[in-house]
Parts: structure tokens; sequence; C-alpha cells
């Protein structure tokens, strides 16, 4: 503080002031007056008692001033410390609001109170909050050609003992109780937030007007804080919703989660009582319910809503978002019964667009007829966009998962025919091939090998002979026992079913069993020799049930044992042809 501006300085130099002009002026004043020597001398008297008089009135009138702007300044510090006692610990705009109105009607003394924000979205302004509801109804939109709109644009305050006469008063009829109304503008780092009104049954002075603006100064800045903070909370969820949404990509959840995900993150918006996704299922012109929350009934599952109602049908898919105001009121729109069965006051859809491709709609429900901000529907086209094309590329994986099955039942579908093709030729051993294989799975199971590994065992065990395609027929049918040359010939069908099998890639964890299956533990089996564990797993498995099969079965050259004496046969060449631990376990379960 400047030492000039100091009350005692201030006083002392207005005292100085006035004793010059006294002693300057009164004496010619008072020769002007009187002419007479004697009569001068005898009212000079007067004059000094004249002076102690007029300068105790200048002194305290000053002390007053100063007292008076002393206490008002003092009034102001305690209004806004009390405010900032009762504001400190709110959060949200929401929880600060009723706070500073608490503090208003107790500071100005007035009956009641009323935050007046204002709304760039509709250029209007709104009654963020009513203490008691009065004098207006918290929610209540008031145009911008009346008081309020007058100080808001010129940040000058309002102040009118007789505002129920005031035609420029908004709804002025509500002010028949509240004759006097003071209006203080909202504005803090330049930036015009909106407005405080009070009102009160009699007469606002001065002082409580001071206090208001001390007070709405105060307020604009914890009301724009708070603003602050709740939009960057807001952008903070929404990044954290696109995040989610990226991760649902990345991830390469299912359809079904995708949509679940939008759904809830949707619903963490304020205000949003309810979202589903429509989707086209088999016929291209209808949507159908996929996914969505917040409902009480059945209706939005079981509604099926042609697609031209939200203009899909068109060369060039739309990306505006359908807004139903007054859904209630609205017959002829296709969620009117929805509306009303729920309680919906508004209804938006949202075009779900990729690639210029509508995938579907996302429709959004609310029950209070409160609009949403422009930023939270680019928000939700924003989300919406994104969402779309997590769902394309869900689908895209669905498709190309529910090709690969029906590839893959394609190629088994192959190999179960050339499986049947081998047992033709042979009438012999026809069905052994389908023995085998299901003896495979069960004993490839019991030893332990994964659901992933057994698909390759059944595909192998299917082919295990295909490369006796390259015998021929006077050597495979031979009703009498084989040559050396015919047996070296015959020990090649291993070989060719390498050769036969390598080329098809999706067959390449198969070929252990149609190229390993006759190597033996010791070492001495065809066509390399392979020993012990050196063998695939697979190969070792099939073996044991590929001799068991054999031997149980009647053959050109042989004929079927008796199951004791294949047993025997087993146990006897184990840890010689037969890996023993399988053996173990085949023992076990022929058990």
């Amino acid at each position: 503080m400047k030492w000039w501006r100091h009350p005692a300085v201030r006083i002392s130099f207005l005292y100085l002031f006035f004793s010059v002009l006294w002693i300057l002026f009164s004496d010619r004043l008072l020769g002007m007056m009187v002419k007479d020597p004697d009569k001068i001398i005898e009212l000079s008297i007067y004059k000094g008692w004249g002076f102690v008089f007029l300068s105790s009135l200048l002194l305290l009138s000053a002390l007053m001033r100063e007292f008076n702007i002393r206490q008002q300044r003092e009034r102001d510090v305690n209004a806004i410390a009390h405010l900032a006692t009762a504001t400190r610990f709110s959060m949200t705009r929401d929880d600060l609001l009723p706070d500073i109105l608490d503090e208003i009607v107790s500071i100005t003394q007035a009956d009641t109170a009323a935050i007046i924000l204002f709304d760039p979205n509709s250029n209007d302004f709104e009654v963020a909050l009513a203490k008691d509801n009065c004098p207006y109804i918290t929610g209540t939109r008031i145009p911008p050609n009346h008081v309020i709109g007058r100080v808001f644009e010129t940040g000058k305050p309002y102040l009118n003992n007789q505002a129920n006469r005031d035609p420029l008063v908004y709804q002025s009829e509500r002010f028949t109780n509240l004759n006097a109304m003071a209006v203080a503008p909202l504005v803090v780092q330049q930036h015009k937030l909106g407005a405080i009104l009070v009102a009160k049954n009699g007469r606002l002075d001065q002082t409580n007007f001071q206090l208001l603006l001390s007070i709405a100064d105060f307020a604009a800045s914890a009301i724009y804080r708070l603003t602050l903070y709740d939009q960057t909370l807001q952008r903070v969820q929404q990044l954290s919703t696109l995040r989610s949404i990226d991760l649902a990509i990345t991830a390469n959840l299912d359809l079904v989660s995708i949509l679940n995900i939008l759904v809830e993150e949707v619903l963490k918006i304020k205000g949003i009582s309810a979202a589903c996704v429509l989707m086209p299922v088999n016929q291209k012109g209808l949507l159908h319910f996929r996914a969505g929350k917040g409902f009480s009934t059945d209706l939005v599952n079981k509604a099926v809503i042609p697609a031209d109602d939200y203009r899909m049908s068109s060369q060039f898919p739309s990306r505006f978002t359908i807004t139903v105001s007054e859904l209630q009121s609205t017959p002829t729109s296709s969620r009117y019964n929805l509306g009303i069965a729920e309680g919906f006051s508004v209804y938006h859809a949202i075009p779900l667009v990729s690639k210029n491709q509508v995938t579907g709609v996302l429709e959004i429900y609310q029950k209070e007829a409160v609009p949403l901000s422009v930023e939270v529907m680019d928000f939700l086209e924003s989300l919406a966009t994104q969402a779309a094309i997590a769902i394309d590329i869900a689908t895209l994986i669905e498709d190309l998962q529910s090709s690969n099955l029906e590839l893959t039942a394609a190629y088994d579908s192959t190999i179960e025919g050339w499986s049947r093709a081998l047992d033709l030729r042979d009438k012999e051993t026809e069905g052994h091939t389908q023995r085998v294989t299901e003896m495979a799975l069960h004993l490839a199971r019991a030893v332990g090998m994964s659901e992933e590994e057994l698909v390759h065992v059944y595909r192998g065990a299917l082919m295990h002979d295909i490369g006796k395609m390259g015998i021929p027929d006077s050597i495979l049918l031979k009703p009498a026992p084989l040559t050396a040359e015919e047996i070296e010939l015959m020990k090649m069908h291993p070989i060719y079913a390498y050769h036969l099998l390598r080329p098809i890639r999706f067959l390449h964890p198969a070929l252990d069993i149609p190229y390993c299956h006759h190597e033996r533990w010791d070492g001495s089996g065809y066509p390399r020799g392979l020993k012990g564990a050196q063998i695939p797993l697979a190969a070792r498995v099939f073996a044991v049930v590929d001799v068991w099969d054999a031997l149980v079965s009647d053959r050109p050259y042989s004929s079927s044992w008796q199951k004791e004496d294949a047993i025997q046969y087993i146990k006897d060449y184990s840890g010689v042809y037969f890996d023993p631990d399988i053996v173990k376990v085949f023992l076990e379960m022929m058990e």
C-alpha cells in the first residue's frame, strides 16, 4: 500500500488543507462582513470556535467515511472467507452451486437467489440452480433480450427495488412478492459465464449490493475453475473411452464384446439413460437388437426396425444424427412405443459408418429432456465412428474365422474321402482306418496330448496308409506272404506318403504318422531308422494301435489273433518296437 493512500495521511492532508483555507480566507471574509474594528475583535473569538467546530465535523465525516470503507472491506473479506470455507470441499459444479446460493442468501439478507449460466449451444441462459425454485425454476431457459442478457453483455450490475414493474425483467409476474432484485455478472479472466440474481421482498441497500458484487467475483472464479475441472474430467473420460475401443480392436475381441464395451462407455456420459446397438443380421434391410443396457422392458429386444428409417439404403450413407426431442409426442417415430413404455423423452440415432458403409445404428435415450452439448454430440459421433471401425474389423475376423472353419471342414472331408478310397481299394482291410483313428485319438488323449495336437493325430491317422497308393495291386492285395523284393517295395509307402503330402502346407503338422508310424523304439524300423524319442510322439502312439488292429483283424495273409495273444505280443515288444511308457498307458486303457 502506497503511503499517501493510508487513511491517517489522507485525513491529515484534509485537515491541513482546511486549516490553510481557514487562515487565508476567514479574516478576509470577516473584514468584508464587519467594518467596526471592535466588532471584528469580538467576532474573532467566535471565529476560533467556528474553526474548532467545523474542523471537528470535517474530521468526524472523514473518519466515518474511512470507517465505513474499512467495514465494507471487512464484510467483503468475511463474505468471501465464508464462501471459500463453504465451497472448498466442492469437487464438482453440482456440489458447488448450492453452497454458493446458501452463502449469498445469508450474506446479502435476500429472500432467494439463483445462478444463471449462459448456454453457447442455444445462445440463451439456463437457470443452473435456484433457491427453493424461486423466482425461477431450476432449468428455466431465459432469452437474452432481458435484464440477464443486458447484464451479461455489458458487464454492468443491475439493482432495482421495483423490479416487478420493470418490463425488461423476464416473467416479472414471478416477482409479485419479491419487488427488489439485483443481478451481478459472473466474469472471470474475460470469460463471461452468466449472472447471479438475488431477490427480496423489501429493499436491497447498497451495502448488500456491494457484497453481492464481491461475492460474484469469487463465485465466478470458483465456477470457472470447477467448470474447467469438469471439462478436463470429461475429456479424460472421452480419451479413456476411445482407448477402450482401441483396445477392443487390437485385442481382436468378438463382436458382442465390442458392442457391450461401446454401450457401457456411452452410459458413462451424464444425461444418457439407456443405449443400444442395432445391426443387420441376415436381411440387410432390417435392423435387429445386438447389445444394449438401461432398459426395464424387453421391447427393445423384440423390435425389428427397417433400415430405411435411418437412410441406410441410399448410395451414400448419411453421417448425421437423427434426434427426436419429444419422443413421447412423436407417434411417427419407430421408437414411439418404446419411449412410452420406458419413459424416455429424447431419442438420438447415430449411424455407425466405416468405409462409407453403414454397419449399424447406435441408439441413445434420455429420460430427462436436457439437451446434450455440441461437444458431447461430437464426441458421440466420434465414438460411433471408432466403434464402427472396431465392428468392421470384428466382423471381418468373424468372417475369416467362419471361412477358415469351412475350409478346414472341406480339408477334413477331403482327407476322409481319401481314407475311404483306400479302404475301398483294399476290401480286406476295410474299416481299419476308422478303427485305428478312433483308438489313436483315445490313446493320444490318455498320454496327455493337447486338443490342438489331437487334430493333427486325427488327420495323420486317416492318411497313415496314403502312401500305399504308390504300391501295385499285385503286391498290396497278394494273398500270400511277400517276397524280399516285394517287402522292400512295400516299405517305400511312408516315403510315398511324405512326398505326396509335403507340398500341402496345411497337412505339415499331420505328417508324423504317415511318415514315421513304422519306425521302431530300438531303431530297427523304416524308412529312416529313428530310435527312441527321435520318433515323433504321434507316430509312437499310432504304432501301438496300428499293430494291435492288424493283429486282431483278419488279413489276406493271416487270420486274426485272440485279444489275449495280441496283448501279450504288445507286452513282449515293449521297449523293442514300442515306447514302453505308451504301452503302459495302452494296457491300462485296454483294461
